[in-house]
């Protein structure tokens, strides 16, 4: 009996301590980063440059096309 006892003690102690890790582990945990404005910038500066070239007149040898393809 004081031993089925025992362990079941160990049991239920082990499985707090399995449960308890997320836990702290998350209470721990570094804040997420911030935001990268640079890439918000640069995909800014892309759409832009996308439109410039969408009214652009001249085709520029095919230049024009292979740079709006390499935007997609």
């Amino acid at each position: 009996m004081k031993k089925t006892l025992t362990v079941w003690i160990a049991t239920v102690l082990t499985l707090l301590l399995v449960l308890a890790i997320p836990v702290i582990r998350s209470a721990t945990a570094k804040p997420a980063p911030d935001e990268h404005p640079e890439y918000h910038d640069a995909v800014n500066d892309l759409r832009n440059a996308r439109k410039h070239l969408e009214k652009a007149l001249n085709d520029g040898y095919g230049h024009r096309d292979r740079a709006m393809r390499s935007m997609m």
